[in-house]
């Protein structure tokens, strides 16, 4: 039995404006999410779960914490420095706490494994190169088993997988998505993604990019993957952004090597906020 996933997300997300922080709901209260533009033909099977849950709801064996709208918690809009923007939960509720790159029940770093994306373990090499100021950890996916064995053995100081989101929070770093919930998920994009959630969050992501950009204060967006930049684009961002804004794009991590041979986006995120007159992200 199914039902259409316009009425189950209408359902799912009634009164959502709770779930913001004051700062943020009075910065975004005012946004409607698009249940009209999601492809009326979706539908949602009884056992399929909408995850990340609602704030303080629970779903068995989601990580402590979870809810979809978690980005927006222990930052307030005007601490925020940098905007990281990837493009929907990690397809699994055990994964998926509500922030970007953000991986949820994680013992140790060498359980980023059991992922089948490559997306957070080419994301943790891109910090820890940053941290070492040594780009040998995030030169190509291969760098991988170099780079967990330096966390393993403490060569680098990287905190537990449950506290290390959290500091970049603490720094700045809004951790978001450009979709904040998932029911069914394909590495090229399913339609429930597509004409579904991306759709119906999609003014609230773009409205939160436009307010933060608008302020005058140095903003660094790292936008990763195709979606990300649909929405940075809609907000009226992009690379070539001056003044107290910059804007820095990439393949998604999943697309390890793509994201790898480039640049590392962290390190010009704090050159560029250095050069802005803020104060840079330990990573």
């Amino acid at each position: 039995m199914a039902m259409p996933l316009r009425a189950a997300m209408q359902e799912f997300l009634a009164d959502w404006r709770d779930d913001l922080d004051a700062p943020w709901r009075a910065l975004l209260g005012q946004v409607a999410l698009d249940f009209e533009g999601m492809a009326p033909e979706l539908e949602l099977e009884v056992w399929e779960p909408i995850f990340p849950v609602r704030r303080g709801k629970h779903f068995p064996g989601m990580p402590a914490g979870t809810h979809c709208l978690r980005a927006f918690d222990g930052i307030s809009p005007d601490d925020v420095t940098c905007v990281v923007l990837g493009q929907d939960p990690y397809p699994e509720p055990g994964f998926a706490t509500g922030r970007a790159f953000e991986a949820g029940n994680l013992a140790g770093w060498n359980e980023l494994d059991k992922m089948f994306s490559k997306s957070i373990r080419a994301y943790t090499q891109l910090i820890v190169a940053a941290r070492k100021g040594d780009p040998s950890y995030a030169r190509d996916f291969g760098d991988w088993p170099k780079t967990l064995a330096a966390i393993e053995s403490g060569a680098v100081p990287l905190e537990a997988p449950s506290d290390i989101a959290d500091r970049w929070v603490s720094e700045g770093a809004l951790l978001l998505n450009a979709s904040l919930t998932l029911t069914r998920f394909k590495v090229d994009i399913d339609a429930h993604q597509s004409q579904g959630h991306l759709v119906l969050w999609r003014p609230l992501i773009v409205e939160t990019l436009r307010v933060l950009a608008a302020r005058e204060k140095p903003l660094v967006f790292l936008g990763f993957g195709d979606a990300a930049a649909q929405a940075l684009a809609m907000a009226g961002i992009d690379e070539t952004a001056g003044g107290h804004v910059r804007c820095i794009l990439r393949d998604h991590p999943a697309r390890a090597d793509d994201v790898l041979r480039r640049p590392n986006p962290l390190v010009l995120c704090n050159d560029f906020l250095e050069e802005m007159g803020a104060r840079p992200i330990a990573w």
